[in-house]
């Protein structure tokens, strides 16, 4: 293949005249420096990790988590948290349901002794399993005291996510991961609305989900057509939510069978069991 004759201007380069048309006629200001009326463009870490994320091939010497920290740090320098904040009290005085539940602020505190005698095929059985048998943990991230509503919501985020793998069969595939992310996209979208708040909530996972995607489409093209399935999977038990995921408390539901759970929050938008499995390594470099 790489001894085929190519024409250097047969590629899709636009010419000037349909350049021209394109932009409209019009040019940007130039000055000395990057300049531009989006903060996130304009923060070296956020572009840099936004373009990493995005283009770089998944190997093995590091997790294919290893930026994460690094985008975390990223979110923090462009986010306006008084701003947050406020959006944050403002919703709390509209929507009484998220008001009480922030105001509970209930914590998980999931330990094997709690759940090791749940029936087999319940929810229950399930996390016990996950903590005892993949030397996980389902607390990772923000362990601390939260000290404000908006490290609150996060920290009930991470402390439910590998349970609503569980829940949802959105698994835990690289390709999973990117679509339990759209289910809380919409999930939350129906809740907020069209409030800023909503973007403030969601930034991240769909900064993730749409690096993933470039990622794969860029390196690893075999997975691209799962992943826009995951994509409308994940948007279609996302849409069907009352209140965003993260609201959900699971400890009612550990004596639950997993089926009778996907029937009461209409979670039933999944892959049969085991179909994504193969992404997990087509979408990493070969060992």
């Amino acid at each position: 293949m790489n001894d085929v004759e190519f024409d250097p201007h047969a590629g899709i380069a636009l010419t000037d005249e349909e350049s021209a048309y394109i932009r409209g006629n019009r040019t940007p200001v130039v000055g000395s420096l990057l300049m531009s009326t989006s903060k996130y463009l304009n923060s070296p870490n956020f572009r840099d990790l936004y373009a990493q994320m995005g283009l770089r091939r998944v190997g093995r010497e590091v997790s294919a988590a290893y930026l994460i920290p690094d985008v975390n740090k990223a979110m923090d320098e462009v986010t306006d948290y008084p701003a947050v904040l406020a959006r944050i009290a403002a919703a709390r005085k509209r929507l009484p349901e998220f008001d009480q539940w922030l105001e509970e602020r209930f914590v998980s505190d999931i330990q094997p002794e709690h759940i090791k005698d749940c029936a087999p095929g319940t929810l229950g059985s399930w996390i016990y399993d996950f903590i005892t048998n993949s030397g996980m943990k389902l607390d990772i991230m923000f362990l601390g005291e939260p000290k404000n509503d908006f490290q609150y919501i996060n920290k009930r985020r991470m402390q439910t996510h590998d349970i609503l793998h569980m829940v949802t069969g959105l698994d835990t595939s690289l390709v999973g991961e990117a679509c339990l992310n759209i289910a809380n996209v919409m999930s939350e979208a129906n809740y907020f609305g069209d409030d800023e708040l909503f973007g403030d909530l969601n930034r991240g996972a769909i900064f993730l989900a749409t690096t993933n995607l470039m990622r794969n489409a860029c390196h690893y093209p075999s997975v691209v057509p799962t992943q826009l399935e995951g994509f409308a999977r994940g948007y279609a038990l996302g849409s069907k939510q009352k209140k965003p995921l993260f609201m959900i408390n699971w400890e009612p539901y550990f004596d639950w069978k997993i089926e009778d759970i996907r029937e009461e929050f209409s979670f039933q938008d999944g892959p049969p069991d085991g179909s994504w499995t193969w992404t997990g390594s087509a979408a990493m470099d070969a060992e």
